[in-house]
């Protein structure tokens, strides 16, 4: 196609094929000239290049159809990676989901106590949940974990120096660096120790009139083994009470279980950090919790409020709609066995023999000659158990010259279906596909043989 047989503006606008788009007419016209200008640049690098005008509308229609879903679509999860911070972390039980669509709907008591007819925090109901959960004397809500420890460490001073062992002074997610968030705090990182071995003598021997906290790092998204020395909180906390310090303990993913129940690693609880002396503990809310995205600061009364006071704290307060969900799944960690009630930890806690039996069950229903069963190792993720995995179960594609056409058919369905490429075969985990969605895999995969892509 020459540029001088691309469409104009006008001639595209009176195809039918956009007649029935409910968009706004100035917002379709800058759509088209996006796709207007893409095309002239790929004729003028490569003037052999054939596209034809049907592609170019359907191009066109593409990007409109992007768009007015950009508010975002179910994804089916067959990684078998539970907390997949791509997909949006930790699922949240359903029946949480539609009391919350009822309170985002409305009105309700976000900040006023209504017995009393007066203005309430909003997060006096999170504090009271946080308290019985965790022992703590008082709490905090952010919008994220890395805004949590920010706020935390700008309320205690400005330009004052942070005690933090070089074997803790790690990377979190998106690329972010403790010593960058210190830095960004207002606060100057003293790195302590050596990245193998950390003694109390090296915090000790650091503290100077300029040192406003100890900051702990929970070691959650890696492992050092060997030659190793770290000091523990209730070390950490007596330090600090001799000094008059206070003890940070950034404890990361946020656990309330006994990991050890549903065979995985120990992992520190909240409640362990409290006990053991931390004045102020700091964890995410979608990660081990199970909850929103949100930065949970619990401790000492006295710290608290300097945190919440803070010009910060309003800055990146957490919004209701991630507090609703937040106290309603605190809530389920008051009863007996919440483990059942909240799904990251359901999906855990799932068994390879009950998914092999379900598995079975799906298999009977495709082609055999194209599926299998295999067994495979799903992960938690979020930055948890490094090195732990879960035996689970994978319906696979095991023809090698189907598996790249399997794939992106099944990722350009309504509900996308996403899976994992290993040893040469596509594999979708049953651990982290809900059982309500087997019969829309089975449909689909046995759709796949009548498309013409097949």
């Amino acid at each position: 196609m020459e540029l001088k047989n691309i469409p104009s503006m006008t001639e595209l606008l009176k195809s039918n094929e956009f007649s029935t788009l409910d968009i706004n007419l100035d917002i379709l016209k800058k759509i088209i000239n996006i796709e207007l200008k893409s095309y002239r640049e790929k004729i003028q690098k490569n003037s052999d290049l054939k596209v034809s005008i049907t592609e170019l509308k359907n191009q066109i229609l593409m990007a409109c159809e992007s768009i007015l879903n950009a508010e975002g679509k179910i994804v089916i999860n067959g990684t078998g990676v539970v907390l997949h911070t791509n997909l949006g972390r930790s699922p949240i039980p359903k029946d949480i989901s539609k009391n919350v669509f009822d309170l985002i709907s409305n009105y309700s008591d976000l900040e006023i106590n209504i017995n009393q007819k007066k203005r309430n925090s909003r997060i006096s109901k999170t504090s009271e949940l946080l308290k019985l959960l965790t022992g703590c004397e008082s709490s905090g809500v952010f919008n994220n974990g890395a805004m949590a420890l920010v706020v935390c460490l700008s309320a205690l001073g400005k330009n004052k120096e942070i005690l933090v062992s070089r074997s803790e002074s790690i990377e979190i997610g998106g690329g972010f660096r403790i010593p960058e968030i210190i830095k960004m705090s207002g606060q100057k990182i003293i790195d302590i120790g050596t990245t193998n071995k950390t003694y109390l003598r090296d915090y000790e021997n650091n503290i100077t009139e300029k040192t406003i906290a100890i900051l702990k790092v929970h070691k959650s998204n890696y492992k050092i083994d060997g030659f190793t020395s770290e000091v523990g909180i209730n070390e950490l906390s007596n330090l600090g009470k001799k000094f008059n310090i206070p003890v940070i303990h950034d404890i990361g993913s946020g656990n309330f279980m006994n990991s050890v129940d549903f065979d995985l690693p120990y992992e520190p609880k909240i409640s362990e950090s409290v006990d053991e002396g931390a004045d102020i503990t700091l964890f995410s809310g979608d990660k081990l919790l199970g909850g929103p995205q949100c930065g949970i600061i619990v401790g000492k009364k006295n710290y608290i409020e300097k945190i919440n006071k803070s010009p910060l704290a309003r800055a990146s307060r957490v919004d209701k709609l991630n507090l609703y969900i937040l106290n309603s799944i605190l809530i389920k960690y008051l009863s007996n066995d919440p483990k059942n009630k909240l799904s990251s930890w359901e999906l855990i806690n799932l068994k390879q023999k009950d998914l092999e039996k379900r598995g079975k069950n799906i298999l009977q229903k495709l082609p055999s000659n194209f599926f299998s069963l295999e067994k495979t190792s799903s992960t938690v993720g979020g930055g948890t158990f490094p090195e732990a995995n879960l035996d689970s179960i994978a319906v696979v594609m095991h023809q090698e010259k189907l598996i790249m056409k399997l794939e992106t058919f099944l990722l350009n369905l309504k509900t996308p279906i996403l899976g994992k490429i290993e040893n040469g075969m596509l594999m979708l985990d049953l651990r982290t596909i809900f059982p309500e969605y087997d019969s829309y895999l089975i449909e689909n995969l046995n759709n796949f043989f009548n498309n013409d892509s097949f």
